[in-house]
């Protein structure tokens, strides 16, 4: 009987101390941040470690690149966040997690996928194969037979029932 109550004892103390690692870790990761700007400084990012866009400033000088230009110079410095990012979160996790660093980092990462082309999609795929922009239905009411009261004020703008 003592020696259950050791090892529930020690399972306890054990599990105590994996949450408290958790909360640890947790608290540590949503702090993290990665920042990359371009060599002009014209545009500048900020990434969760996730990889998700959490902030984008451009200057002014950035508007004076072509479309395509502007969008390679913004991917490059989403990389080189994320690059910074995954950096300080296996810094962070190292030390908390040991040996397990690597299957922590193997599955925070499984959802996120590279960012994309470098060639825009075409227009046709963004908007769905059947679904150009659609404008707001706009329906009519029925129209209502005129009635002696719609004559004081020239219509029925003043009736309850026409609202």
């Amino acid at each position: 009987m003592a020696d259950q109550e050791a090892r529930l004892d020690a399972a306890i103390r054990s599990f105590q101390e994996q949450a408290a690692k958790a909360a640890e870790l947790k608290d540590k990761i949503a702090g993290l941040r990665g920042s990359a700007r371009n060599a002009d400084g014209s545009v500048t990012v900020t990434v969760a470690p996730s990889g998700a866009l959490l902030g984008l400033q451009l200057s002014p000088k950035a508007m004076n690149r072509t479309h395509t230009a502007l969008q390679q110079e913004i991917l490059a410095a989403i990389r080189e966040a994320t690059q910074q990012a995954a950096a300080a979160m296996q810094q962070t996790v190292q030390p908390i997690l040991g040996d397990r660093a690597e299957q922590f980092k193997e599955a925070f990462n499984a959802h996120v996928e590279p960012l994309g082309p470098s060639a825009p999609p075409p227009a046709e795929s963004l908007a769905g194969p059947a679904s150009p922009v659609q404008q707001p239905v706009r329906t009519q009411r029925p129209a209502r037979p005129a009635t002696s009261d719609d004559e004081d004020f020239g219509g029925p703008i003043l009736r309850r029932d026409s609202f």
